[in-house]
């Protein structure tokens, strides 16, 4: 009765959220400005807005890589990246999956944001967003090397809205609790700011937003997609 007890502990991260960051850098300035030209044409062919999640901005439909060549190679970037995406989550066949379905996103003035949501469901197995631009204030963008990139500065807010945020899918639980200082695995969100030639992939299930826009003059620039089961 006075044998010292042992332990074997172990910790696991039982549903971990996996999300890719991919930085296409000054590599693809030239793609970046004919995005934003091939987005300004549709709109300006199209400006009656899909109806998908963003409030007083505008979307396109998808499919736009079958319309203009600057999609079709932006399309051809994102599944290379998404297929390390597949193989980081150990998908059985990273092969069988394609990306698909492109669509811009345009958000513009004071108030332009997206509501909660999440990208597709059956086929899809991941989506994410692209982005052509940073925010544009008053017609100007900050100039920087793109090819600085540093990935924990995402996740530091703009200043003036426009965020990405994801959502833990236990967020409405976490929300209830009070988080012990210092601990990620009491989050319920993360934000992460718009920068160009930044790609994003995450798991179709993750929830997510777009914060509004703080101030006039601030427009944004997105491109949303999703990878499928062939």
């Amino acid at each position: 009765m006075n044998k010292e007890i042992t332990h074997a502990i172990q910790c696991a991260d039982l549903f971990p959220v996996p999300l890719l960051i991919d930085n296409f850098g000054e590599s693809a300035r030239d793609l970046n400005r004919a995005l934003i030209s091939d987005i300004d044409r549709e709109m300006e062919a199209k400006p009656v807005p899909a109806s998908r999640s963003f409030i007083s901005a505008w979307q396109s439909q998808s499919g736009l890589e079958q319309k203009y060549e600057s999609f079709s190679k932006l399309q051809r970037q994102i599944q290379l990246s998404a297929q390390t995406y597949l193989q980081h989550i150990k998908y059985s066949d990273a092969s069988a999956a394609s990306c698909a379905g492109l669509w811009a996103n345009y958000v513009s003035g004071k108030g332009g944001h997206s509501g909660y949501h999440i990208h597709g469901s059956g086929r899809v197995i991941a989506t994410g967003v692209y982005y052509p631009a940073s925010l544009i204030e008053n017609g100007k963008t900050r100039q920087e090397n793109l090819d600085d990139f540093d990935p924990t500065a995402i996740f530091v807010r703009t200043g003036v809205g426009g965020e990405l945020i994801v959502y833990d899918p236990g967020y409405a639980i976490k929300r209830q609790i009070i988080k012990p200082q210092g601990s990620q695995y009491y989050d319920g969100l993360k934000q992460i700011s718009p920068r160009e030639s930044l790609l994003i992939v995450f798991p179709q299930y993750l929830p997510h937003s777009v914060d509004p826009l703080l101030e006039d003059g601030i427009e944004r620039y997105s491109i949303s997609y999703t990878v499928e089961r062939l």
